[in-house]
């Protein structure tokens, strides 16, 4: 249970503090990122399609809000273009997490902890809480990076990887490209509404899921 606490908690600071430095310097703001795709709609529905997917991507290394951003895909290419680059780029982030911690995580396993019984009982949580985990990743930024550096970091399977996180991941993706295709700039409110209930309706599941969970993860912690 320590090398997994101690695990979240390293990707965690390191993710806010690049959300920190980056609102510091107003980079990559709302606001910023609605300008830049008001001027790619001025080149082409792919222009659009690859500024968001690589605005996606790099979320995996530098803060963007996701939300947002997905919410404006709908609003400038409609339903259909708007799911489709939208969720390629959750899925490549997503992707690009548990890939690059597969391969290159065990200089940050190794400084989590030394010591392989821990080591073994992160894999252990991770594999029975994991996919539930991966379900509920988009209830918090940063939640959908560290459950997909988890995955690879336990060596879960890339197809089981990645069925769990589609199922997390395109519900959320259609609910909001779907919101933004209604709105427009004179009614923003199906985006608020959504953008609202979202994160209020995935974080109290996950509250509970947590809160149900909490004695199961601390027995298991004990017997390993």
């Amino acid at each position: 249970m320590k090398a997994l606490i101690k695990f979240v908690v390293i990707l965690g600071a390191f993710f806010t503090c690049t959300l920190l430095v980056f609102k510091l310097f107003d980079v990559l703001s709302v606001d910023e990122i609605k300008l830049w795709l008001s001027q790619a709609q001025q080149l082409s529905v792919w222009a659009i399609g690859s500024l968001i997917i690589f605005l996606l991507v790099i979320d995996l290394f530098i803060a963007v809000p996701t939300l947002s951003l997905t919410i404006f895909s709908g609003f400038f290419l409609g339903m259909e273009y708007g799911l489709l680059f939208s969720t390629i780029g959750m899925l490549l982030a997503g992707s690009m997490g548990y890939l690059l911690s597969k391969y290159k995580g065990e200089r940050i396993l190794n400084f989590v902890s030394k010591d392989q019984q821990q080591i073994q009982e992160m894999t252990t949580l991770f594999k029975t809480y994991g996919p539930i985990s991966l379900i509920l990743c988009r209830a918090a930024p940063m939640l959908p990076e560290v459950t997909s550096c988890l995955a690879g970091i336990t060596k879960m399977p890339y197809l089981r990887y990645l069925l769990f996180y589609v199922i997390g991941t395109l519900p959320y993706a259609i609910i909001a490209v779907y919101a933004g295709s209604v709105s427009t700039v004179d009614n923003p409110q199906p985006a608020l509404y959504t953008f609202i209930g979202l994160f209020g309706g995935l974080s109290i599941i996950w509250l509970i899921f947590i809160q149900y969970n909490r004695k199961k993860m601390q027995d298991s912690s004990s017997l390993s």
